[in-house]
């Protein structure tokens, strides 16, 4: 028997990162929440796992973020004292890749900061390698040190998100969302409810194409992360060893510092297989691991010692590789972030923010326009 339930208030469909902190946000402000996701929270499948995420500020991707990066961060520190948890790690973050590159990693980042006033250090390869003597930075390279920027631990935030959204008021639910009705007044159906809210946040990531009957254009691609344990350790924590970015010939690969348990962790950005949740491949590769380590060997050759682990994760990508937010232009009560693109989980509490502020009305404190959905319409 389907019940319908009547929601004076938001249902949440995904309640990964962006999606716990939206419920957290709206409860936060005295809204009714009902968040709906199968998966607890920190599960492998989607986009929140792995143990870390780069937090930067000064956005090579596209200056416009920049205002969001550095709101984001405030909120990052106000969350970890309202949670009494640690979530982030001050390492710095570094980006390296050949004086000339046409992905332009390092010039890029170094624009960004200046427009906005940003702190940060442009480095030529001996001054890299005098500072991170285990970074194996070739002559004609550049790199852009950003110290105040580092990472944060996916899993414990979204964790963390789920308890103080309960305390808030939210009612979080283990329960599958197999289609939503859109219009102005949506209904979300699940296998036992059918849910009558006025407005709906879909922060569904590699699951929400398929909630959106695909009148978006969003691909979802399989990546591959692995951790390696050093040869050598030293000189490669985080009080050592900055974050990194490289770029070289159009690859961009991401990693981390040294952590207890962890290893050091390494993934390509950019490529990957598009796929679904229902049908990628779990299976890791001895290729594409070999792939991992000769990037990582390369760049820091005491860390490419034995595997320590490797898996998988899902990108949800928009044409333009920018964040899909805002309504839907065919139905204004339901407000999206999806299309991540890989690089929003830095993002989190201020995505949750901008989501409640445009289901109750609300001007968000950062422009988002930029980001809305009616660009593909």
């Amino acid at each position: 028997m389907v019940e319908d339930v009547a929601v004076d208030g938001t249902v949440v469909v995904g309640l990964g990162g962006i999606g716990s902190a939206a419920a957290l946000a709206l409860a936060d402000r005295g809204e009714t929440v009902v968040g709906l996701d199968p998966r607890p929270p920190g599960h492998t499948e989607g986009s929140s796992h792995g143990h870390t995420r780069l937090v930067r500020l000064a956005y090579f991707e596209d200056p416009a973020y920049v205002p969001m990066t550095v709101r984001a961060w405030r909120l990052w520190q106000r969350l970890e004292r309202r949670s009494g948890e640690r979530l982030l790690t001050a390492s710095g973050v570094i980006a390296l890749a050949p004086a000339g590159d046409p992905g332009r990693l390092v010039p890029a980042t170094v624009e960004a900061a200046a427009r906005y006033g940003l702190p940060v250090e442009h480095l030529e390869a001996a001054a890299v390698r005098d500072r991170y003597p285990a970074l194996s930075v070739p002559d004609g390279w550049e790199a852009v040190l950003e110290p105040e920027a580092g990472f944060v631990d996916p899993e414990a935030t979204v964790r963390t998100l789920h308890r103080l959204a309960r305390d808030a008021g939210a009612d979080l639910r283990p329960e599958t969302v197999e289609a939503i009705e859109y219009g102005d007044r949506p209904v979300v159906h699940t296998a036992r409810t059918r849910y009558h809210p006025r407005k709906v946040v879909l922060t569904a990531g590699p699951w929400a194409p398929a909630l959106l009957e695909e009148r978006l254009p969003l691909t979802v691609t399989r990546k591959v992360v692995a951790h390696f344990t050093p040869r050598d350790p030293d000189g490669l924590g985080p009080d050592r060893l900055p974050g990194f970015l490289t770029g070289d010939g159009g690859a961009l690969h991401y990693g981390f510092p040294l952590l207890p348990g962890d290893g050091v962790k390494i993934a390509r950005h950019d490529g990957g297989a598009a796929t679904t949740p229902a049908t990628v491949d779990r299976t890791v590769r001895p290729e594409e691991v070999e792939a991992l380590r000769a990037e990582l060997a390369r760049l820091i050759p005491a860390a490419a010692g034995p595997l320590l682990r490797a898996y998988t994760c899902l990108y949800t990508m928009s044409p333009d590789g920018d964040f899909v937010l805002g309504p839907l232009p065919w139905a204004p009560s339901c407000i999206v972030a999806t299309g991540c693109s890989g690089h929003a989980f830095k993002f989190v509490p201020l995505l949750g923010e901008v989501l409640a502020d445009l289901v109750l009305g609300a001007a968000p404190a950062v422009d988002v326009g930029f980001l809305s959905p009616a660009r593909f319409a």
